[in-house]
């Protein structure tokens, strides 16, 4: 018999607590969402800025408003139509205010993103720099890019509006968060009308379901700005991508910028983007040298960046130190950080959790 005072978890581990660090580290994934859902009620959290949370508010409101009125007017019954308009209208997305925990961390993340695409492009491009997407739409006339590039240009516009969360937004989003968010919706509805089992209210849970199939059922992702922004890559040359990318950086058309990055290193533009917004200067500096950005409009990108990144002290002597660390960044560290990026996510998270500093 062992005379050790060890307990099995401690044997288990080694004595040094690792399987518990080990478990900890695969629970951070789940504690972010939770604080970011924390900031959502208005508590605290370093990851988001006044700017960016003003904006992610905006679209998730609009959106879910627009979703709303949608499957509101898709309801066929007319007991189950009363009952819904003895509530305010809107009322889903006031309703998620206070029910925070039905955004799925995919939703929340895909919100934030497009919040920090709102939060840059509010911001007018800066006189000082030349380039001009506007010259290469003319000289392209009515082809491919050229259409995808209009559409592109009107569908950022609607994301540029009053901050008023009580009007509706285009919810053009990918097809996978349209279904998240209509469901989510869906839910609010049922419990604001249903208090029961009965026969009514079984009523009105078939009827907003039904509804909501035929809204997911309609919806075209292809219109969205993500969709049109990688139409608009995809139609350039390699050439063309690198000419360009400089241009939608300048005119801060970010998710244009992302969408060339996608289309030069098969990165997926959400990752690309969420590079930009959480990743750190080493993952700006990689991302600007694949497309060969030069300093001055690593600068530029900085700047532009700085409404999305949490108070860091002295602004100038961070930019100082990005500017020297962008400098110093050479083609191995970019190919470091690309290969990483580019393995499927669930062994980057396994990698990671081995070795977190690599």
């Amino acid at each position: 018999m062992s005379n050790s005072r060890d307990t099995g978890a401690e044997s288990a581990s080694g004595g040094e607590g690792g399987s518990q660090a080990r478990l900890a580290r695969r629970l951070s994934d789940e504690l972010r969402h939770r604080a970011d859902l924390a900031l959502f009620s208005d508590q605290m959290s370093s990851r988001w800025t006044d700017a960016l949370l003003a904006e992610t508010r905006y679209h998730l409101a609009g959106t879910m408003n627009a979703v709303e009125m949608a499957i509101r007017l898709e309801i066929a019954d007319r007991d189950v139509d009363a009952r819904l308009g003895t509530l305010p209208q809107p009322f889903c997305s006031a309703a998620l205010e206070r029910q925070v925990d039905l955004l799925s961390p995919e939703l929340l993340n895909h919100f934030r993103l497009r919040g920090a695409l709102s939060v840059v492009q509010r911001e007018r491009p800066d006189p000082a720099l030349t380039g001009n997407v506007g010259d290469m739409l003319e000289r392209s006339g009515e082809g491919p890019f050229g259409q995808a590039l209009a559409a592109l240009a009107l569908a950022e516009q609607r994301w540029a509006g009053p901050l008023l969360l009580d009007t509706p937004l285009r919810p053009d989003l990918p097809a996978e968060y349209f279904c998240d968010l209509a469901w989510t919706a869906a839910a609010l509805l049922i419990r604001a009308v249903s208090q029961g089992l009965g026969a009514a209210d079984r009523a009105a849970m078939h009827a907003v379901i039904q509804a909501v199939e035929r809204v997911i059922a309609r919806h075209d992702e292809g219109t969205g700005p993500f969709a049109l922004a990688q139409r608009c890559a995809r139609t350039l040359s390699g050439e063309d991508r690198l000419r360009l990318a400089p241009m939608a950086l300048i005119e801060r058309r970010l998710l244009l910028f992302c969408a060339l990055v996608e289309a030069e290193t098969a990165l997926p533009i959400d990752q690309v983007l969420g590079a930009f917004v959480d990743g750190g200067d080493v993952a700006r500096k990689a991302i600007l040298r694949v497309m060969g950005t030069d300093e001055a409009l690593a600068v530029h990108v900085f700047e532009m960046l700085a409404p999305l990144t949490p108070a860091i002290g002295d602004r100038d002597a961070a930019l100082t130190r990005f500017v020297e660390g962008y400098r110093a960044f050479d083609q191995g560290q970019v190919d470091g950080w690309l290969t990483r990026m580019l393995m499927p996510p669930p062994l980057l998270a396994k990698l990671t959790i081995i070795d977190p500093s690599a």
